[in-house]
């Protein structure tokens, strides 16, 4: 496929063409709250910052935890407000891990010669011990060796694969809007994606990795592993496992680059090691939790429906506030008459992204699995998370903000008008640093643009219009990444563009916005 000439399109896109939708009359585009929204009307960032420290007052929400389990009440009670029906839960029951959080390490550790080691976190979903522990020889693992781990206490430092980060951070794209300085905007910043040596090629290469060794040690008996990080002090604080594993029967624990150093050092010589994890198995309850924004003709056969979709478990701040960017969707659009709305909005937020062995190992419990006539009236898809973030770069054992704005990654179904409307959303909101991608045809260079990221890529089998955005996580994959983590400038702009683009697909003409079903969807 030849690239389109979209440099002279981007060129040609000013303040005046931001505000027109395509496929709508300007006259519409102008006058219509859905299609430009009413500033007064969308949430302050005084709002945002309330929302986000009554979620951060109870911790990481990990699903069906105490802190889940508060934040989701203020999600149900603020759906209600917002003008909601039909709000109920999909739930299901499992055994989660309970444990001490970060910074509190009182029941996991690790001993070596007699001294205690610095830890950073323990592996999401590990094997426990008693209160004394496991001792056991330390074993540096060896990639290029096969190793006999049964019994042993596996030391595993990552090996760098650039190639994981490339198709996230560094893969083509369709638009983008300026990088701009943070957090006062107007200084001259570099305009490359990764021109500031961001933290989050290291983290998502590293963390990743440990996910997977997880899976290469689950049935060959070690004693415990010890991730021995390639990153500083501060960004391995807190860091959670991810892809989240399903349950495993050994101990884990991460530490970070300095004392993994010595402990690889340690393993060397021989030296043996006491891990310990202690924690137990809890009946807990999760669930999917769904709600409808009705249009004009919802309760009828000739209602449509676009739906709205974000997870709600995460470790930080705002690995799981995609729930309340939809919060400030939903409660814009409710400002909107009911009459004026010509299609509903269903609101879907999943659990599953932390449980033991993510989404897969819960697909029985999807809510349209079990209620699988409630796709029959959808006819578009959002997602929504890891809004609010800010860049990091390391420095020395610390990490602090680049001085540059968070790319935030807007990923469109590969449609010309779908594609454009993302583009204007993103510039008319002041989203700085908004990537926009859409996998399955070469970018602005010819190349590729990767592969779809985040909860909107459900839409992919469907074969239906379907938006998705994101922020690029660095600092966010951990327990440590807390409120003064939190922008509360950026989230408003961000829910400003999803307004726009929940307007476009709820009042546009979707036949000419529809992709091709894949092959063998019908």
């Amino acid at each position: 496929m030849t690239p389109l000439p979209r440099r002279a399109m981007l060129r040609g896109l000013g303040a005046g063409a931001a505000a027109t939708v395509i496929g709508l009359p300007a006259r519409a585009a102008v006058t219509s709250p859905l299609t430009t929204p009413d500033p007064r009307w969308l949430v302050s960032e005084e709002e945002a910052l309330a929302w986000h420290r009554i979620k951060d007052a109870n911790g990481p929400a990990l699903a069906g935890n105490p802190a889940w389990r508060a934040y989701m009440a203020f999600l149900e009670a603020r759906l209600r407000a917002s003008g909601c029906v039909a709000v109920h839960r999909a739930p299901w029951r499992f055994q989660r891990l309970e444990t001490s959080l970060w910074p509190d390490d009182s029941r996991w550790g690790l001993v070596v010669g007699g001294q205690p080691v610095r830890v950073a976190n323990f592996g999401a979903n590990c094997g426990t011990t008693g209160p004394d522990g496991v001792t056991a020889p330390l074993l540096l693992w060896d990639p290029d060796m096969e190793q006999d781990v049964r019994g042993k206490i596996v030391v595993f430092r990552p090996v760098p694969r650039p190639e994981v980060r490339t198709a996230f951070s560094d893969s083509d794209y369709e638009y983008s809007t300026p990088f701009d300085s943070w957090p006062t905007e107007g200084g001259t910043v570099p305009q490359a994606q990764d021109g500031t040596g961001s933290i989050s090629s290291a983290v998502w290469d590293d963390m990743t990795s440990t996910g997977l060794f997880v899976e290469a040690m689950r049935d060959a008996g070690p004693a415990g592993v010890v991730f021995a990080m390639n990153l500083n002090r501060a960004a391995t604080d807190g860091l959670y496992t991810f892809r989240v594993p399903a349950d495993y029967g050994f101990p884990a624990l991460y530490v970070d680059r300095l004392v993994g150093d010595a402990l690889i050092a340690d393993a060397r010589q021989g030296a043996g090691a006491t891990i310990r994890v202690e924690g137990e198995r809890v009946d807990s309850e999760a669930y999917q939790l769904i709600a409808y924004l009705p249009g004009r003709h919802y309760g009828t056969d000739r209602d449509e429906q676009i739906q709205l979709r974000t997870h709600t478990d995460g470790p930080s701040i705002s690995q799981d506030d995609g729930a309340l960017g939809l919060l400030g969707v939903v409660a814009y659009m409710n400002r909107v008459p009911r009459a004026a709305r010509p299609r509903t909005l269903m609101i879907e937020m999943d659990c599953r992204h932390f449980m033991p062995g993510m989404e897969q190992a819960w697909a029985a419990q999807d809510y349209f699995v079990k209620n699988p006539r409630a796709r029959d009236p959808i006819v578009a898809l959002l997602a929504m998370e890891h809004l609010g973030q800010i860049e990091y770069v390391a420095d020395g054992d610390a990490i602090r903000p680049s001085g540059r704005s968070l790319p935030t990654w807007v990923y469109a179904t590969a449609s010309q008008p779908m594609i454009d409307a993302a583009y204007r959303a993103a510039q008319a909101s002041g989203v700085r640093s908004a990537v926009i991608r859409a996998p399955g045809r070469p970018g602005v260079h010819g190349r590729s643009q990767g592969p779809w990221y985040g909860m909107g890529r459900a839409a992919q089998p469907l074969g239906i219009p379907a938006y998705g955005i994101q922020g690029d996580l660095g600092a966010y994959w951990a327990f440590s990444a807390r409120i003064d983590r939190f922008d509360a400038r950026s989230f408003r702009r961000q829910v400003a563009m999803f307004c726009r683009l929940t307007g476009f697909l709820m009042t546009a003409d979707l036949a000419p916005l529809t992709p091709p079903k894949p092959p063998g969807q019908g």
